[in-house]
């Protein structure tokens, strides 16, 4: 089946409704694979472009990093602070 879309100012696109319905995969937050063949392009899961580093795991870990507080701010704050001391 053949679904229509606009693609919007600074290159976004919405994909439809109906087309997330279908692939349950394709959800707020998931990291894709683009393949450009020719005219041609290909969206498809991440962990079926290849092997390599698990986003979802990452992302869920970056946010729990991002969480963390203490007496002088939290964790992110803190790392950055150091960073740029040196």
């Amino acid at each position: 089946m053949t679904y229509t879309a606009t693609i919007r100012q600074r290159g976004q696109l919405t994909i439809p409704d109906q087309v997330r319905e279908v692939l349950s995969w394709l959800q707020t937050g998931e990291v894709v694979g683009i393949d450009i063949d020719d005219d041609e392009v290909r969206i498809r899961p991440h962990s079926k472009v290849g092997k390599g580093m698990n986003w979802n795991d990452f992302l869920t870990k970056v946010q729990l990093a991002r969480s963390f507080g203490g007496k002088r701010g939290n964790l992110s704050g803190m790392i950055v602070a150091d960073r740029e001391s040196h």
